[in-house]
């Protein structure tokens, strides 16, 4: 572990292309973590609010989850006639609460700078979210995810909070060795 240690002004600091897996990355120095925020908080918005056609929750994980997963409640569940369906889960969104969360979003103001005007990121129904850039995925994640998603049950709110914490320690100024192994212990469980 100290080949992994630099310090720079008195802080360890690891540098990612000192891990044992980093060669076999292609581009070495191109990944973006705002990019890699960014599909992360698309996938979960788009599975909390049941955007139809971007969701992350449908058949083949419902079956993937028998095989993998321990929760039974997520299974697929056969009728009578023989045709699959899923069995409602605790974590989409009701559509009072997408419509409340998206009345929140055009109504919310923030600092200059800050984010991008979050009102032309929500559609006239008020039921999805649409065109939000980079920066304001890096925003949502990182600092409202427990507003956005207050609505949710505590045990799936608890998880997604906790991942908005760890991509907001991956993108401090400086990597502390200790806090990134603790970052590695945690995310399995988050």
């Amino acid at each position: 572990m100290d080949s992994l240690k630099t310090s720079i002004i008195g802080q360890n600091v690891l540098f990612f292309w000192d891990l044992p897996y980093w060669r076999h990355q292609l581009p070495r120095h191109n990944l973006d973590v705002l990019h890699i925020e960014k599909n992360f908080y698309e996938n979960i918005i788009n599975t909390v609010i049941n955007a139809s056609g971007k969701t992350k929750d449908n058949a083949n994980v419902r079956l993937d989850m028998e095989d993998l997963c321990a929760r039974k409640e997520l299974h697929l569940c056969t009728r009578e006639n023989g045709n699959s369906y899923k069995p409602k889960a605790k974590f989409p969104l009701s559509l009072q609460q997408k419509r409340a969360l998206c009345e929140w979003l055009y109504a919310v103001s923030f600092p200059h700078g800050y984010s991008s005007n979050s009102s032309n990121e929500v559609d006239s129904s008020f039921t999805k979210l649409q065109n939000m850039k980079r920066h304001d995925h890096h925003v949502f994640m990182e600092a409202l995810s427990p507003i956005t998603f207050n609505g949710l049950p505590e045990d799936v709110l608890e998880p997604l909070v906790a991942l908005g914490e760890f991509f907001k320690n991956l993108c401090t100024n400086v990597l502390r060795v200790d806090l990134l192994m603790e970052m590695h212990r945690n995310i399995t469980v988050i």
